[in-house]
Parts: C-alpha cells; structure tokens; sequence
C-alpha cells in the first residue's frame, strides 16, 4: 500500500525500513509471509529525479575513480534499477573473519534465488590445486518492475516515497521515535527499525544520527573499512582457441555479462589453498577469447606462438602489453578491509539538510598482488596445457598507475563482528548496545570475496526478517 504522509500518521508499525532496494524488499516480503506490516521509507520517487538523486553528492579522495551519484539511484527498488544482474554466493573461505558461517545463510538461498529469478546453480570444477573454474547465474530482475504492484496492493507492505528519513530520537539504548521529511514533518514511533538504504548511505545517515544521538557510541568504527571490488582488465595473450575451448569445457551457465567482450567466456577463481599458500584476496578471472584475422605480420607471430608456445616468452614483448591480443584477463577481486578506508560526513549538506558523504579509498599493495598473481597462475597452467602464452597488463604493476574501473560493489562501513571496538553491527545485524536498531545490506559484510553481493544481501534479508519475526513474539 502506497500512503500518504497524513496515513502514515494514522498507523502504529511494528517494523519501519528505510530504503527500498533489494535489502529493505526482501525483509519486507519475509515480514509479509507472517502477516506482519511494515513501513519502507524510500527518498526517491517511485521514478528517477534530478532532485532526489543530488543526495547522492559527495567528496572523493583516492583512487576512486568515480562521482558517488552516478554509481547508486535514489528511486523505488533502488539501484537495482541499473545493476548487471549477475549473481554467485560467497566462498565458504569467504566467512573466516565473519561471525557467522556460509552454512546460517545457506537456509534462505532457495527463496533467494526466487526473488532474484535465477537458478540455484553456482557449480565449480577444480581446474588443479589452485585453479578452478566457476558458475554465475544472471538475474535480469528490476525490483521495481517485479515488486511495485505487488506492494500497492500488499495488506502488509506499506511504502512511503519521497519520504526522507531525518533523524531519531533515543532513550536509553532504544530507538523511541523516527524524524521524517516529505510534504511536512512527521515523527513516527515504532518497535524496530532497519537502515537498509546501501553500502554508502547506512554509514551516512547512522553517522548522521551519532552526531544527534550521544547513545550510540563513539568507539564504534563507523563507517570504517568500507571497500569496493576493484575492476580491470589484468592481462592479454594468445593461445590456440580450440585447444583452450576444449581445455575448459564444461556445461555451466555462460557468463553474459561479457557477451559483447569476445565469442567465449570462463570464469576462474582461486581454491582456499592458493589463497592460503600465497596469502592473497579471492578473486574472479574471466578469460575471454576474441575472433581476430591473421592479414598481418603481428598476427601471424601470434598465431605461430599460439602452435608453438614453447617459443620465448620475450616474443612477446614486440608487442604493446595493453594491445588488444586474442585472449584478454578481466578480473573482479577482493580489496581488504583497511581501518583508514572509510566514510565520513562532509561539511556540505544535501536540500534537507543532511551532510553529505565524504569516502576515502585507496587500494592496497596486497589488493594488485593478487591480481598479478592470478595472471602468473593462469599463465603457468597455459604453459603447462600447451594452450599459449599470457602476460600481465602494466596497470596493474604498482598503486600509483592503477585506476579500478569499479564494480559499484560499495562494501562495509558498518560491518558486523563480536568486538564493539571492531565492528558496528553483531552477527544478527543489531547495532551493539542498541536494542531495536538494525543494519542490513552488503554495508554488513566484514570482508568482500569476489562474487557480486546482491545475492548474499537478500539471504542476509531474509535471515534478519526471521530473526525480527522471533523478536517480535517477546515484546
């Protein structure tokens, strides 16, 4: 049910969730299943607007390479509504600095993956020790399209739109009373709420509401170690097309996001034990081979070392390393979590009167090693396969030459842990010494992987809607 702002003051609701993207959909339809009503307070419109989107502003320092409001929507379903859609869960290796384990979300994959209308297959095939190839599934869901006439005619889903959630009120450790701005003002009370507004904006407004709030603590480290997948192409080679199609043969679903890059694609990825033994990030790797004529001299080099790679390698440095060859390396891996990456507010405010956000990033020197290495191992199972010869683009060599091209994968800020000192949320998304203040989102996870985190985020959804049930039971 679509409501106004006198509506909205008519009602008493249990449950109130700020923001409308996948995190705030997926609680509110687990919420729905038990008959529970809800509020879903979303800025945007239920389209695109110039003025809701302005709150997107802010600084950037580092090597970000992007204007915070180009990579997130301001709108109903969020930015979902220009997301890639491919979708993969976390690496059980994945978990090892989270509070929880891959196997307490695993439960809520099925109905995940029936939000997102994709299948529950995410196979991997161990290539050597290493190396192994993985599945994506492609979700072409656009929350809008698939939820907005479901929640005008929901009993239980209540949405508010171009409602600004301001601030808040607190007593003790209990969030009392929530501050809206829409056609007027409006405070609003409730049992619970969420901030499920993305990995910029939950740091954003729980900075926000600390400045406001001297309940919620100091020490927590808002807005700290938040983190990005890094994005590039890595490397290029040359290699015996048939002999690598053959090589990597398999019945995983084709990795479309890359459909227009070349004719073939794999998806690599590194086991727990290189990760281990070389102590590097989890990374993706997509291999992908280009169709290329031989009419000149440079290919016809290429294609003698691609029947005869046990040419040198030095060949190779004829050539530019950035020249688009047969084969090129993209890869989408993990950046670390860094205390001194982080968000914090700028002294500039949006129309309402929030301050903006200011981030700071830098990648780390382990974030490209990782990268190189992975080039260095796919390259040796080349030589090892007699399917050609790789080389490692210079990019990627040193911190000062990289500029990610960026994932949009903005993760952390207000990750989840034990230690109050550490984190800001605990491993049921509660914000620590606060009783009824939740945070849900990819904003949560402690560390990245490399899989796109929309999937994981709607299991955390539906894991935090079930908990929030049970609590509602003891009130």
């Amino acid at each position: 049910m679509i409501l106004k702002d006198d509506e909205i003051l008519k009602k008493k609701f249990q449950i109130v969730i700020c923001g409308s993207g996948p995190a705030g959909i997926s609680i509110a339809l687990e919420l729905e299943k038990k008959k529970i009503e809800c509020l879903i307070i979303e800025a945007g419109d239920e389209f695109y607007s110039e003025k809701a989107q302005s709150r997107y502003k802010g600084e950037v320092y580092g090597n970000f390479p992007e204007d915070l409001s180009v990579l997130r929507l301001s709108q109903f379903g969020g930015t979902s509504g220009h997301w890639g859609g491919t979708c993969r869960t976390l690496d059980n290796y994945d978990f090892q600095n989270w509070p929880i384990k891959k196997s307490e979300i695993d439960p809520f994959l099925d109905s995940s993956c029936e939000i997102l209308n994709i299948p529950k297959s995410f196979r991997e095939k161990n290539i050597n020790n290493n190396l192994k190839i993985i599945e994506f599934q492609e979700s072409k869901v656009r929350f809008y399209e698939k939820y907005y006439e479901h929640i005008k005619r929901s009993k239980f889903i209540n949405l508010a739109l171009n409602c600004i959630f301001f601030n808040i009120k607190m007593s003790g450790n209990k969030v009392t009373e929530l501050f809206l701005k829409s056609t007027k003002d409006i405070s609003i009370k409730t049992n619970f709420l969420v901030l499920a507004c993305g990995g910029i904006e939950n740091s954003r407004l729980l900075l926000w509401f600390r400045e406001n709030n001297k309940e919620i603590s100091k020490d927590l480290p808002i807005g700290n170690y938040w983190m990005e997948h890094p994005f590039k192409k890595i490397g290029s080679g040359v290699g015996n097309f048939k002999a690598i199609r053959k090589n990597f043969e398999n019945n995983f679903e084709s990795f479309k996001n890359f459909r227009n890059w070349g004719n073939f694609t794999v998806s690599i990825s590194p086991t727990q034990n290189l990760i281990s033994q070389k102590n590097i990030l989890n990374s993706a790797v997509f291999l992908t081979l280009h169709d290329r004529n031989n009419d000149n001299f440079k290919n016809n080099i290429k294609d003698l070392l691609c029947v005869a790679p046990s040419l040198s390698n030095h060949i190779l440095d004829l050539f530019n390393k950035d020249l688009l060859c047969g084969i090129t390396l993209s890869s989408s891996w993990e950046q670390n979590p860094q205390l001194e990456n982080r968000i914090t507010l700028s002294s500039s405010k949006d129309f309402s009167g929030i301050p903006l956000t200011k981030l700071n990033y830098q990648l780390s020197d382990l974030s490209l090693q990782t990268a190189n290495e992975m080039v260095n191992q796919i390259g040796n199972y080349f030589i090892d396969k007699d399917l050609g010869r790789l080389g490692a683009y210079k990019t990627i060599e040193n911190l000062s030459s990289f500029v990610s091209e960026a994932g949009y994968h903005h993760i952390g800020g207000t990750i989840m842990g034990k230690s109050k000192k550490s984190s800001v949320v605990d491993k049921n998304l509660k914000l620590h010494n606060i009783e009824n203040l939740y945070i849900c989102g990819s904003s949560v996870f402690p560390t990245g992987g490399h899989a796109n985190p929309t999937l994981s985020i709607v299991q955390l959804s539906l894991r935090l809607g079930e908990h929030l049930i049970k609590r509602l039971k003891t009130i």
